[in-house]
Order: structure tokens, then C-alpha cells, then sequence
């Protein structure tokens, strides 16, 4: 029997759970930290914390853990600039990770499908929306945020592909 496109599964909660919902949420901390550009351009690799959350934790729970790592940074590093929209982009980009990699066997075209969801939907569409309620024109930053995205995609799904492929070697080897 062919397994379903999406999966719309995660794992029971558990200590267990809990533990790697923390140790995603500090990685996605500490590579944040490696970001640079200015606040309507920002490119960092924090997003392999998110695409890792959503194949281990699934939609649901890694949707929760990439809200909680994105409220976490925001206290840590931006005190008093709190916009629950990004929280909400972050929730949405590991809900569409979480859709296609969680329980699935990682291949090129299954990682491809949700980095591109993710760049229309989350990066560009969102993020740019949250931007313009903020007070910054969308007409003056969606061409220069969808240029980065497009440019960005292919580093992202080649990053991305290899460190999945990686952590599939290794998922057999660690009780989850």
C-alpha cells in the first residue's frame, strides 16, 4: 500500500518529544544568530532548525515548536518588538515541512515541494504582509524579497536535502 502525499501525523507527547522539541528550539536560537541583513532582509540559516522540526516533531508539534523558538528569540533578542505575525509565519513553515518530509523517505522532489510552499507562502506572501501592517509599503520590498527568496531557494532545498538525507541515515540509530 502507497503511503499518503502529506502527513498529517506527529508523535504521541512524551519526554522524549519534549527533550527534542527543546534541543530544536536552542539550534534554531543559535543559528539565528549567524543571520545578517536589515529588518525587511534578513537571510540566516535558522530555517534548518524549522525544516528539522517539521520531520521530527510533524506538523502539529513542530508548528508549536517553531512558534515557541520564534516567541523565545524575540525575548532574548528583540525585547519589546513583539509581532505575533512571524509567529505565525514560523508555526506555517514547519506545518509545511512537517506535511511532506514527516514519516516520509527523503527524496529531492519531496524536499523541493515544501521549500517552495514555504518561500511563496510563509516568505514572500506573509512575511511581506506582516512588513506592511508594520508600516512598510509592500509595493517597495516584494520585488527585492522575491529576487532574495528565488535566489535563496536553490541554496536553501541544496542545504536542506543534504542535511535531511543525513539525519535519515542516522533517525534509525536514535529512539524517538
Amino acid at each position: 500500500m502507497q503511503q499518503p502525499v502529506l502527513s498529517l501525523s506527529s508523535p504521541k507527547m512524551s519526554t522524549r518529544t519534549v527533550v527534542y522539541m527543546a534541543m530544536f528550539m536552542v539550534f534554531s536560537v543559535i543559528l539565528s544568530r549567524f543571520s545578517f541583513g536589515n529588518t525587511w532582509l534578513q537571510i540566516s540559516p535558522a530555517f534548518l532548525a524549522t525544516v528539522l522540526m517539521g520531520y521530527y516533531l510533524g506538523p502539529w508539534w513542530g508548528a508549536v515548536d517553531a512558534a515557541f523558538a520564534d516567541q523565545f528569540k524575540t525575548i532574548l533578542f528583540s525585547p519589546g518588538s513583539n509581532f505575533p505575525g512571524f509567529t505565525l509565519t514560523a508555526a506555517v513553515a514547519a506545518i509545511l515541512y512537517g506535511l511532506f518530509l514527516h514519516e516520509r523517505k527523503v527524496s529531492l522532489v519531496r524536499t523541493i515541494i515544501p521549500f517552495v510552499l514555504v518561500m511563496v507562502i510563509a516568505n514572500i506572501f506573509l512575511n511581506t504582509l506582516w512588513l506592511n501592517i508594520m508600516g512598510t509599503p509592500w509595493q517597495g520590498i516584494i520585488g527585492v524579497r522575491t529576487v532574495k527568496n528565488l535566489i535563496e531557494l536553490p541554496i536553501n532545498v541544496a542545504l536542506g536535502y543534504a542535511v535531511l538525507k543525513t539525519v535519515e541515515r542516522v533517525k534509525p540509530h536514535i529512539a524517538f
